[in-house]
């Protein structure tokens, strides 16, 4: 009897000890918010994009953050861009390319494992609002095709964007764009208005309220919280506040260049909306078109600042990693368009900053390469997850440590099957699949003006950028 006693005692010493270990290892794995902001170009002030955009939620994040400037997406739209990030596969690997197409429908992809999935694999809650996926409604009867049903355990159910204008077919700029040869959805979605509603009336602030409010409850694991703000998306409809805060007379336009499609090759003039950028200056409508852009990233980033709020009144912060980032980029002119989805350097390039709170607090700046594609991997190794090998991108938690850095020398963004462009420190080489190149020397072309593939001087440079992407898409 006693010998049964004794050996009692030393089984529920070691099941006190072990489950006090994992008690303890839970509590040290850090949380993890995952914020993405849709069509977010560099004009954020902390990035420097565009030094009249008010964005002081966003900079005071980043003043305790590391941020990297040369942060490029993986494909220039909404749907292919966040597959990549979510999955850890490039399009061209994927096959996906357009809004329409599902990663899950690849065969070989049915049961990647997205970030969320593999954190919940590894002893996290996961909870998303907003879009995270093309669709939000990842976990809805009726899930669009864009959304991934399951990737997180719960879910806010709600629309995009709004507050929408009864009327929101009624193009408030009086824009006519059909008769400049601009088809489909653009016709209707390119708008603006400042609608009089408050913040708090709002699909966007009602995710980051969620997100707030699931950050006021107790978890007993530690947790991978995603929302995804719509806006800068187009409509730009936003509140009026918002509008309010930039005087249309003080805005300053991009720079460009006129005619500057004309050593770009068919495909890439055709990609351009070249109706819309017409239609847009000889309206006089320029200035308007980016005062609503900028207005409509002022109120994200009040959002954001909400839910960063809710954050730090709760008992996570001192415990919880932060990533920022967009999806993609977004034109406004340059090149003669407007709109994301072309390989130059406005569509490509996105915001992202990371925040450790291991970290000195201190601001730190990375100018090295990145792609989107290493959130995955990055985030895996600053939570103590076991590597994921399978992932193709690559970690930079290096550089949130130590920004100086390097880690790639080039970075991909995939339009479509045969369309592609490389980014290195000083160039951008982009291919079509009829054969046509572009090539543009950053050190001295940052708006991408001067296309100098044809340039016999450059063939080595051209061979260099060739043999690097059949090597990455092999």
């Amino acid at each position: 009897m006693k010998s049964i006693f004794i050996k009692g005692v030393i089984t529920l010493f070691f099941v006190s000890i072990t489950f006090s270990s994992f008690a303890q290892n839970d509590a040290s794995k850090p949380n993890v918010l995952f914020i993405m902001v849709d069509d977010l170009n560099d004009w954020v002030g902390a990035f420097g994009g565009n030094p009249q955009t008010k964005t002081p939620n966003i900079d005071a994040l980043a003043d305790k953050s590391t941020i990297f400037k040369n942060a490029y997406c993986s494909a220039p739209l909404c749907n292919p861009s966040r597959a990549s990030i979510m999955s850890g596969y490039r399009p061209s690997t994927t096959g996906v390319y357009g809004n329409s197409e599902h990663f899950r429908d690849v065969k070989g992809f049915e049961n990647t494992v997205t970030i969320p999935q593999y954190f919940e694999k590894n002893g996290y809650k996961t909870a998303a609002a907003g879009k995270i996926f093309h669709s939000p409604r990842g976990n809805g009867k009726k899930p669009r095709p864009g959304s991934d049903p399951g990737s997180f355990q719960q879910e806010r159910k709600g629309g995009l964007g709004g507050a929408f204008p009864e009327d929101k077919d009624k193009q408030s700029h009086g824009l006519d764009l059909k008769s400049y040869g601009v088809k489909g959805s653009f016709l209707h979605s390119f708008d603006w208005f400042p609608v009089d509603v408050t913040l708090e009336e709002n699909n966007d602030f009602e995710s980051a309220d969620y997100a707030a409010k699931f950050l006021e409850e107790k978890h007993d694991k530690p947790f991978f919280l995603a929302c995804g703000i719509f806006r800068p998306h187009l409509p730009w409809f936003a509140p009026k506040e918002f509008f309010d805060m930039y005087n249309l007379e003080d805005i300053k336009l991009p720079e460009t260049l006129k005619n500057d499609l004309d050593d770009v090759g068919k495909m890439g003039q055709n990609m351009a909306k070249r109706g819309v950028h017409k239609s847009v200056v000889e309206h006089g409508k320029w200035k308007e078109a980016v005062r609503a852009y900028m207005a409509n990233i002022s109120f994200a980033d009040a959002c954001v600042g909400h839910l960063l709020n809710g954050l730090k009144e709760s008992k996570y912060a001192d415990n919880t990693i932060i990533v920022l980032m967009g999806d993609h980029g977004w034109h406004l002119g340059e090149k003669e368009h407007w709109s994301k989805n072309v390989l130059w350097e406005r569509s490509a390039k996105t915001p992202l900053l990371i925040f450790d709170p291991r970290g000195d607090g201190k601001p730190k700046v990375s100018t090295s390469l990145v792609s989107l594609l290493d959130v995955y991997p990055t985030l895996v190794e600053m939570a103590n997850l076991p590597i994921n090998k399978e992932l193709e991108g690559k970690s930079i938690y290096d550089l949130v440590k130590k920004p100086t850095n390097v880690v790639k020398e080039y970075v991909l963004t995939s339009k479509d099957k045969g369309i592609h462009s490389l980014r290195s420190n000083d160039y951008r080489y982009t291919v079509y699949s009829d054969g046509f190149e572009e090539l543009y020397d950053h050190r001295i072309d940052p708006n991408e003006w001067t296309n100098i593939a044809k340039n016999s001087s450059n063939k080595e440079v051209l061979n260099a950028f060739r043999k690097e992407l059949k090597s990455i898409l092999k």
